[in-house]
């Protein structure tokens, strides 16, 4: 639309009103920011706040330019936003907080005008000419601001994954951390050379529909595990791991919310396979811990869970490390038995199960199991005819035990 020269003229005399007091508006601005957003009362770095002051005025000099030139407003006009927004991420001011500072500049800017509006005759019709450009400026500024944002916080996240990926490498090989980056994020995570410590190592058991899945999926592990900002979480391609110091912790990790995290996880459609290490007493030991949690993985199903070494005996364990020459030693009758009992429903291997577990108390395996003492009786003869073995010689029924654990389709393949 043409403009009328008595129009430019007006829109002249808004543009005046904000580049004259640009500076004073600025300062009203960051007074207001640090009045209304908590993570700007905190910055006690001056230089950061002249940084504010700076980007206001400067955003009220464009706006001024805009109004003096009375034409749309262009990328230029904004292009200023840009260093400024890469900056608050880099010093970790959140976008939600930055956005409200913008909002906020772009307030004391319009009040401006308005006041001006209201304090002589024949002004409001300039601010109404003038609403337009400024509604443009404000918001071609904030999507500016905000894209600029989210640019330089991806670069950050890039950067972030590379040091902590390093780290994790260092760690598994041995190597301490020099000093830098990597110690740096060494330090924040909490991990010293005698910090105790455990792993858990993640994998999805299905492909992802979202390429972002795997990322969001570590953030809300990390959030079962303990707090995100004082762990060492990487994605190596599809595996996450999670390095958690346990210098505040005696016990093991807790398993429970890991639990609560894959069944929310596979919810939303991202099934994961979860191992936990034991606890580690330096992270020295983090190859061993590392190990632990890869190999429980392995041992689940193929629609994932959760394992955790904690919760397993050493035979449990023994057996899952187990190689084919323990495979070989084990008598073919018990593998036979122990394989066929297992496709037929596994009756005869729960029965030997609970027997081991009551001590070779029979009347207490058969009250588990929900049968007279006689059937118990009866299924006990008939695994020691099948296997040969007896099962009140405790070197027979730690053997046929072994043999239960690598052959009944709950251990790993061999």
């Amino acid at each position: 639309m043409t403009r009328r020269p008595s129009q430019i003229a007006t829109l002249t005399d808004v543009a005046e009103v904000i580049t004259s007091r640009g500076h004073a508006l600025a300062q009203a601005a960051l007074v207001a920011m640090r009045a209304e957003i908590p993570g700007y009362a905190a910055i006690a770095d001056d230089t950061l706040l002249d940084d504010v002051v700076t980007h206001v005025h400067k955003g009220n000099d464009a706006l001024g330019l805009v109004l003096a030139g009375a034409r749309p407003v262009g990328d230029e006009d904004v292009a200023f936003v840009r260093p400024h927004a890469a900056r608050r991420a880099r010093l970790g001011v959140s976008l939600v907080d930055f956005m409200h500072a913008v909002r906020i500049a772009h307030r004391m800017a319009w009040q401006a005008i308005a006041d001006w509006a209201a304090s002589g005759p024949g002004r409001g019709d300039g601010a109404l000419e003038a609403a337009g450009l400024v509604v443009e400026f404000f918001n071609r500024a904030s999507t500016v601001a905000a894209q600029a944002y989210l640019d330089a916080e991806q670069l950050l996240a890039v950067e972030g994954d590379r040091v902590r990926r390093d780290l994790l490498e260092d760690l598994l090989a041995g190597r301490e951390p020099a000093p830098g980056p990597r110690l740096s994020a060494a330090t924040k995570a909490g991990l010293g050379p005698d910090t105790p410590c455990a792993v858990v190592t993640a994998v999805p058991v299905a492909p992802l529909s979202d390429e972002y899945g795997l990322r969001s999926a570590a953030a809300l592990l990390a959030r079962a595990v303990g707090d995100p900002a004082r762990l060492l979480t990487v994605l190596r391609q599809d595996e996450i791991v999670i390095v958690r110091a346990l210098r505040d912790t005696a016990g093991e990790l807790p398993t429970e919310p890991v639990r609560a995290a894959r069944r929310a996880l596979a919810a939303l459609g991202v099934p994961l396979a979860i191992g936990i290490s034991t606890r580690h007493t330096t992270v020295a030991d983090l190859k061993t811990a590392y190990r632990e949690a890869v190999t429980l993985m392995g041992t689940l199903s193929r629609s994932g869970g959760v394992a955790a070494l904690s919760e397993l005996s050493a035979l449990d364990y023994l057996t899952l490390r187990a190689d084919e020459t323990v495979a070989r030693i084990i008598p073919a009758r018990m593998r036979d038995f122990v394989t066929e009992d297992a496709s037929a429903g596994g009756s005869l291997i729960r029965t030997v199960e609970c027997f081991a577990h009551h001590d070779l108390n029979v009347k207490a395996a058969a009250r588990e199991l929900g049968v007279h003492i006689n059937t118990a009786h009866h299924r006990l003869a008939r695994v020691e005819e099948r296997t040969g073995c007896s099962l009140r010689r405790l070197a027979d029924l730690q053997e046929l035990l072994i043999a239960i654990r690598l052959f009944a389709g709950s251990g790993p393949a061999l």
